[in-house]
């Protein structure tokens, strides 16, 4: 028997056959509209090496601070060696070359330079074909009801469509870099939009296409987005966790105990001096060892910067909620295509804050 996912991911895109089967049957009218089989293909050309990027990232991330600590720990060990012996020559060379492994894996392995801009592209890609599909739903929806008369109809609308992403991938597909740029300083966040979202006149109330388009609006952005964000949100008691609270907790629960270890070993090495304690050398070796381990935990918390990542969650579910109860709470069409556009321009805003965030980050020691 095949497992069961407990989190499904992009499957606001109808990726699997089960998912749009489902869809499908839920929403018959706009079926040709959700059924996007050409943007399918391009976002998995896109998301699979995103992923293992991803992956390859935090796996380097942490052997980089794993082997620039011990290259640390062998380091601080040898002042308390005979420079002319063995035991010194052989943890002063290992020391040398894990730190050197340890630079060489955060600067090319942990993704910086152009191994981290891909990934980075990537994910940007990714991010603006998912709001590509929505923003169809948004600002084309007096063409999606145009397109809703008969199969011809609906070919015409397929055959639009085909030239809208051809104009999208004409602007993005090799442009990646400067596309990323471009979103990284687009401080007025103003350039969300990938579809024209001009007035075409008022849009029939009652009407049984449009109410498909807000129904599969609600379920498949509002939602999706807000279920996301619960999930990345979520805590667990696991000690290697992929969730930001978990991981900003155990951060800071470690980071706390080996303070106070560092307080308490220096009050015991004060101590033992004053009683003639011959084992305060025992003690500096201790407090050495938790002070490069204090600097472990702050350079994974730079890579991993859970905080940035609870923090910008937090403001995203708290305005897709908003927007939400909005949303449900208004039958006017007009209006719940506004506030379908507040929805995209916050989607733009998330995006914007992952970017950020992992261009900032680093896996240095």
């Amino acid at each position: 028997m095949n497992s069961i996912p407990l989190q499904k991911f992009n499957d606001d895109l109808l990726l699997s056959e089960p998912e749009r089967k489902l869809a499908l049957q839920r929403f018959p009218a706009i079926a040709h509209v959700l059924d996007f089989p050409e943007l399918r293909a391009l976002f998995s050309d896109y998301e699979v090496p995103a992923n293992r990027a991803k992956i390859a990232r935090q796996r380097a991330g942490l052997w980089a601070i794993l082997l620039g600590a011990a290259a640390l720990v062998g380091a601080s060990l040898t002042t308390h060696l005979d420079a002319l012996s063995p035991l010194f020559r052989l943890l002063a060379g290992g020391a040398a070359i894990l730190g050197i492994l340890s630079v060489l894996i955060a600067s090319v392995g942990a993704l910086t330079g152009k191994p981290k801009q891909r990934w980075l592209c990537a994910r940007l890609m990714t991010e603006r074909l998912r709001q590509f599909q929505f923003q169809l739903l948004v600002c084309r929806a007096h063409e999606i009801l145009a397109s809703s008369s008969d199969e011809a109809a609906r070919e015409r609308f397929r055959a639009a469509r085909h030239g809208w992403l051809a104009e999208f991938r004409l602007t993005h597909e090799g442009h990646l870099p400067a596309r990323l740029r471009a979103v990284l300083e687009d401080e007025s966040e103003t350039d969300f939009r990938l579809h024209p979202c001009a007035a075409h006149g008022p849009l029939p109330g009652g009407n049984g296409t449009l109410a498909e388009i807000f129904a599969a609006y609600r379920l498949l952005r509002f939602e999706h987005q807000r279920q996301y964000a619960d999930y990345k949100l979520r805590t667990d008691d696991s000690i290697i966790s992929s969730s930001a609270p978990r991981q900003m907790q155990l951060l800071r629960d470690t980071g706390l105990i080996l303070i106070l270890f560092v307080f308490a070993a220096h009050f015991a090495v004060a101590v033992s001096v004053m009683t003639h304690w011959q084992g305060f050398l025992v003690l500096h070796v201790a407090i050495i060892l938790a002070v490069i381990g204090i600097l472990a935990l702050h350079t994974l918390a730079e890579g991993l910067q859970p905080g940035r990542e609870v923090e910008r969650f937090l403001r995203y579910r708290s305005t897709m909620q908003s927007l939400l109860q909005q949303f449900d709470a208004t039958e006017q069409p007009q209006e719940k295509l506004r506030l379908m556009q507040e929805a995209e321009r916050a989607s733009y805003q998330e995006m914007r804050g992952f970017l950020r965030t992992n261009n900032d980050a680093r896996y240095v020691l």
